[in-house]
């Protein structure tokens, strides 16, 4: 019988081969028989025979990490140029010239980042310019918190040479402000003292004031220091008197000073109910009071006010005063007196040819129009047998009589 040897696998290894490859490799004497067929599990033996060993299990791969999303960029927005670094300018002839610093640097002198942003979103540094005594950036004129220990030598010397000349130039201004102020006040003490008081004081035109009154103000002038005589204050005391319509008061430096006078010119009197007569001046004003009639003024009769000196003697009489001042010195020789009515209306009473007697009565009416009234008047007077009418009535054009 044939015996058919089965064929030899690539992983099975005869005995006999594996008791010379244990024997040559192992120290192990070959036996004919195999005790232990787990000896042939030595992991050397696999190497050594070429057996393939179980593929490891292959590492997780890491799960990749996620994509971060990238904004759209608008397309039409065309890259800038990176910003060039700025120029520092440190002005001055006795300083160093210009210094540069980076970015690191020109942050540190302004305490922090000092970027601006653009109208594109862009963003641009500053400048630092120091010129004169100020420092600057593209703000004007903020100052910088710059710390000592990261400030430049020569930038550092600059704020000190720029702060001492702020402080002569103030005490400057302190020394000339104050040495005006002494001299302005030396000189007005000076001025003030009695060195440069009044001691000549020449009056005008007192006339008829009393005198009494004008020595009060002479002896206020007298040894008062020019620079400090209250002209005002005693031209107000001269007018008190109701003599006096304005006074002037004038300091001729050092030592003397003028009194100008105008005084009031009495024209007309009227009698009060309390049987004094009062002096009047031609804007109405009762100059003085006494007790019988004056006979160089002219007389005004009416119901006139009981009034001292000074004080005004009315509306009706002060209109008749002023008549009295009108009259032409033709028609003033033919005036007796001057009658105010009881509403005001004027006339003039002539005086008999020859005598201090009344004759004729000249009519003007309201105290109006008084210039074209006498106007009228003298005319009428020009005319032949004028001097024989017994009234006269010039109120009214055309003139109307009774000759």
């Amino acid at each position: 019988m044939n015996v058919t040897q089965p064929p030899v696998g690539d992983d099975d290894v005869p005995n006999k081969v594996l008791e010379e490859l244990m024997a040559a490799f192992g120290g192990v004497a070959p036996t004919d028989e195999i005790s232990d067929l787990t000896t042939f599990d030595d992991p050397s033996i696999d190497v050594l025979l070429d057996i393939n060993q179980p593929e490891p299990e292959p590492e997780p791969e890491p799960e990749p990490e996620p994509e971060l999303e990238t904004p759209e960029v608008d397309s039409t927005i065309v890259d800038e140029p990176a910003p060039q670094r700025r120029t520092i300018v440190i002005g001055g002839d006795d300083q160093p010239d210009a210094m540069y610093l980076d970015e690191e640097g020109t942050d540190r002198l302004r305490g922090g980042p000092v970027r601006t942003s653009n109208s594109d979103g862009s963003t641009e540094r500053s400048t630092i310019l120091i010129v004169g005594d100020e420092i600057e950036g593209q703000s004007g004129g903020i100052p910088l918190a710059v710390s000592s220990a990261s400030m430049d030598p020569r930038l550092r010397a600059r704020r000190i040479a720029v702060r001492r000349e702020i402080g002569k130039r103030r005490l400057q201004w302190l020394v000339v402000g104050g040495g005006g102020l002494l001299l302005v006040a030396g000189t007005l003490t000076l001025l003030g003292s009695s060195l440069f008081s009044i001691s000549s004081v020449t009056p005008s035109g007192a006339r008829r004031i009393d005198a009494e009154t004008l020595q009060i103000a002479i002896d206020d002038l007298m040894g008062t220091p020019a620079l400090l005589v209250d002209t005002r204050a005693i031209e107000r005391k001269l007018e008190l008197s109701p003599w006096v319509q304005r006074a002037r008061v004038s300091v001729d430096f050092p030592h003397n000073a003028t009194i100008e006078l105008v005084e009031r010119v009495p024209i007309a009197t009227y009698g009060g109910s309390d049987g004094r007569f009062r002096i009047m001046a031609a804007d109405g004003v009762v100059v003085d009071v006494i007790a019988g009639r004056p006979v160089d003024f002219m007389l005004i009769r009416g119901s006139g006010l009981n009034v001292e000196a000074g004080n005004s003697a009315g509306i009706a009489f002060t209109r008749a005063a002023a008549l009295v001042e009108a009259l032409s010195p033709t028609v003033r020789s033919l005036t007796l007196l001057v009658n105010v009515g009881d509403t005001g209306d004027l006339s003039l009473i002539f005086r008999k040819a020859g005598s201090d007697k009344e004759g004729a009565t000249v009519i003007l009416g309201s105290p109006s129009d008084l210039l074209d009234k006498l106007t009228r008047l003298e005319a009428f007077l020009q005319r032949p047998g004028s001097d024989q009418c017994s009234l006269i009535n010039v109120s009214t054009s055309p003139i109307s009589h009774k000759c």
